[in-house]
């Protein structure tokens, strides 16, 4: 397996952890999340289930960029003084 295709793993695993809670955060429905992301709900809806996923690795990327997460689609840690 190559460098890209493991880093889109890593991605898709943290992902399938967080990128829900993000976008609850964001109050974004399913349906307004992939709307805004240009993304099928049944996408956004693979990648939070942890389910297969065929997207590139670009994708998953810029979703979770899109929810507020870092490139590897963790959360950002918060600033100094706002824990």
């Amino acid at each position: 397996m190559d460098e890209i295709e493991e880093r889109r793993h890593v991605v898709l695993r943290n992902l399938a952890t967080h990128a829900g809670p993000a976008r609850d955060r964001l109050r974004l429905s399913l349906d307004n999340a992939a709307r805004l992301a240009c993304l099928a709900p049944e996408a956004i809806a693979a990648i939070e289930n942890g389910s297969g996923c065929t997207s590139s690795f670009a994708v998953v990327t810029q979703l979770a960029l899109f929810l507020g997460l870092t490139e590897l689609g963790v959360p950002r840690p918060r600033p100094p003084g706002m824990e």
